[in-house]
């Protein structure tokens, strides 16, 4: 299996980047908040977009050690550390809608 790379998601990394920064909590109350922010102001095409690279990324790191799917996560530009694949999947499935 090819392993996934930033560079495979511009839209999500833009996302992750700007929306979990490293003072996402002082903004938004949890990080999917962060991520509903972004929905609010994205016009259709950047939700479709994002929708369709984050389902990718996800079935991408479904397989992926959690250790490996938190580096992936950071080097995408995120600065939060879910506690558990399944917080991670959760509040990135967020972007889903």
């Amino acid at each position: 299996m090819k392993r996934p790379r930033p560079s495979d998601f511009p839209q999500l990394r833009q996302v992750l980047g700007g929306y979990l920064h490293e003072d996402f909590l002082a903004e938004y109350p949890s990080p999917g908040a962060a991520l509903r922010a972004f929905l609010d102001d994205a016009n259709p095409a950047e939700r479709q977009r994002l929708a369709k690279e984050t389902r990718r990324f996800l079935d991408l790191t479904k397989n992926l050690e959690f250790e490996e799917g938190l580096t992936l996560l950071q080097r995408l530009g995120a600065r939060w550390t879910p506690a558990s694949r399944e917080e991670f999947a959760a509040v990135l499935s967020e972007l889903l809608s």
